[in-house]
């Protein structure tokens, strides 16, 4: 079975890359970059803003079998600052242009909507599989290691789920869903998922 590793600052382009061809067809993403000719580069300024403030900010990431999928999360002692949030907005808004407009409106509606009433938590920010490993279990086995990391720090864990098939593999692995759907004016919902920490779980 292949082993689940961090992965490193130096590794950030295979990080990047994974999550450009792993969104392209994500509804969110297609909402957020509608242009389907753009819409790979896009991405990439996307998640080379999202996963290098990530590591700034003390944020985590995981991969497994050869970046065949991977995860990128906060652990529970380090969440994102306003202040790390106007920054990702200022990068956003210099590397995407004219693209730029619901991009920023998407992060700023996950800042809005992120739980300020519950305990300390892990937060799953991005999980993907590339195309062509999906079904294989993989992003369970980096959810799971996500899930062990919180249960260590009796942390909650919490995060959006992006459509519905994904909604329900979370629910299967034990998260449930906390609140309203967060939806994108115009375009699909996200769906905040919540799991409780260890020492509430029956």
């Amino acid at each position: 079975m292949p082993m689940i590793n961090t992965v490193h600052e130096d590794q950030t382009e295979s990080l990047v890359d994974v999550y450009t061809r792993a969104f392209y067809d994500d509804p969110v993403f297609s909402w957020i970059f509608p242009d389907p000719e753009r819409r790979t580069d896009a991405n990439r300024h996307f998640f080379t803003v999202i996963v290098k403030s990530t590591f700034a900010g003390g944020g985590l990431a995981l991969q497994v079998d050869d970046f065949s999928a991977v995860s990128l999360f906060y652990p529970p002692s380090v969440l994102p600052t306003a202040e790390d949030h106007a920054d990702i907005i200022r990068q956003l808004t210099e590397r995407l242009g004219d693209q730029a407009e619901r991009a920023v409106a998407f992060m700023n509606l996950l800042n809005d909507n992120h739980p300020r009433d519950v305990p300390p938590h892990l937060y799953g920010t991005f999980l993907s599989t590339v195309p062509g490993r999906q079904g294989k279990g993989l992003g369970t086995r980096l959810k799971k290691a996500q899930f062990a990391l919180a249960d260590g720090a009796d942390a909650g864990v919490y995060g959006e789920a992006s459509c519905l098939r994904n909604l329900a593999l979370y629910e299967r692995l034990g998260q449930v869903r906390l609140g309203e759907p967060i939806t994108l004016r115009g375009g699909p919902s996200l769906y905040p998922i919540w799991r409780p920490q260890a020492s509430k779980r029956t």
